[in-house]
């Protein structure tokens, strides 16, 4: 991927191992990210992931052709603390991002390091002129941390889904490369 080191003082991204999977099975059961895992199909809704449900999630982004996802690793404790993915199903210019941390680390700056590396390899190693993200419309610090690097909406499909008996949108945003480079968004270029 690029000669680009895919880490900070503080994280590192890194392909994901069969050992790490009692890691993610204790973050991706956290009832706090309930809808926003980010995980295959297969497994999206099923509640709680067995060791073979997360195996099959292992086994699954290990056969990515089409993209890729990495764990993220603190590096003060080794422990995978959440998952990156990035796909480019139909068109590698523009690929789509999806950042998962678990809930004990949020707010700590990591979602930030991951979403940063992970804009500046897609915009400076490849064809990607747009970074697109589908978010679901209750996700309200989501859609806030997508705003604050840049990431406008651009679309949203209605009742995408069924949140506690009631609908929601999938909201679209987009990241355009010309903005990210004259630092329009509010993260910007290195």
């Amino acid at each position: 991927m690029g000669g680009r080191s895919f880490e900070t003082e503080r994280m590192a991204l890194r392909a994901l191992e069969s050992e790490d999977a009692s890691s993610l099975q204790l973050y991706l059961n956290d009832g706090a990210i309930r809808g926003r895992r980010y995980v295959p199909g297969s497994v999206r809704d099923v509640e709680p992931l067995s060791r073979s449900h997360v195996s099959a999630i292992l086994e699954e982004w290990g056969k990515e052709k089409a993209g890729f996802t990495l764990g993220v690793l603190a590096k003060v404790s080794g422990r995978l603390i959440g998952h990156a993915t990035c796909e480019w199903n139909w068109d590698p210019h523009c690929p789509s991002v999806s950042v998962v941390i678990a809930p004990s680390q949020q707010r700590a700056g990591y979602g930030s390091e991951v979403l940063r590396l992970l804009v500046e390899h897609l915009f400076l190693d490849t064809p990607a002129h747009t970074i697109t993200g589908w978010i679901a419309s209750w996700n309200d610090s989501a859609l806030a941390f997508a705003a604050a690097f840049g990431f406008v909406e651009c679309g949203r499909i209605p009742r995408a889904g069924l949140r506690d008996g009631d609908y929601y949108e999938h909201v679209l945003v987009e990241l355009l490369h010309r903005e990210w480079a004259t630092g329009q968004g509010g993260h910007r270029a290195a």
